[in-house]
């Protein structure tokens, strides 16, 4: 299947089971947070292995799995219900080289490094990067997905020099 294809399916499921599974706000544009994944693609170098952290229903992972299959994806979710749905959606997708972690990113466990690690909507994000900093290559970034830059973004920035964060503001479709 074409990379157009793909997604629209995976949109399609998102709907589907968002009622039941609330992998979603209610209000929100599919295609408007889809494309916003989409669009990160050009911060991340080829054959990266990616951590998604918080997945929810893939909204990060899984359309960039799809528009750049020379990506490893690491899918974390702590709802095992959720975890579920995106085993589902890969092996309905036919995605190989993403895999889901149904844990809490707290409690993580893996013995991988990323060059990437992704949050979007996620509450603490200083405690989130001290958490898994660990997890994060030599020249490694976050990037991390905010509707505003809040005063915590400067406070990190500052506190962490040596370390590559990307902070993209969703942008409009």
């Amino acid at each position: 299947m074409q990379e157009r294809e793909l997604l629209i399916i995976y949109k399609e499921f998102l709907k589907k089971y968002n009622k039941v599974l609330n992998l979603t706000s209610k209000n929100v544009n599919l295609d408007e947070i889809i494309n916003q994944s989409i669009y990160i693609e050009k911060f991340i170098e080829k054959n990266s292995k990616i951590m998604d952290v918080g997945s929810g229903g893939g909204i990060v992972g899984i359309p960039l799995k799809i528009i750049r299959n020379d990506l490893v994806v690491y899918l974390i979710e702590r709802s095992q219900k959720k975890s579920t749905f995106l085993q589902i959606v890969i092996k309905k997708l036919n995605l190989s080289n993403i895999f889901v972690i149904n844990e809490d990113y707290r409690n993580l466990k893996i013995s991988e490094k990323f060059d990437v690690i992704i949050a979007r909507a996620l509450g603490n994000y200083h405690f989130f990067i001290k958490t898994l900093k660990k997890f994060l290559k030599e020249g490694g970034k976050f990037i991390i997905f905010s509707d505003f830059e809040c005063e915590e973004f400067k406070t990190i920035k500052e506190k962490i020099g040596n370390l590559v964060i990307s902070i993209l503001i969703p942008l409009k479709f």
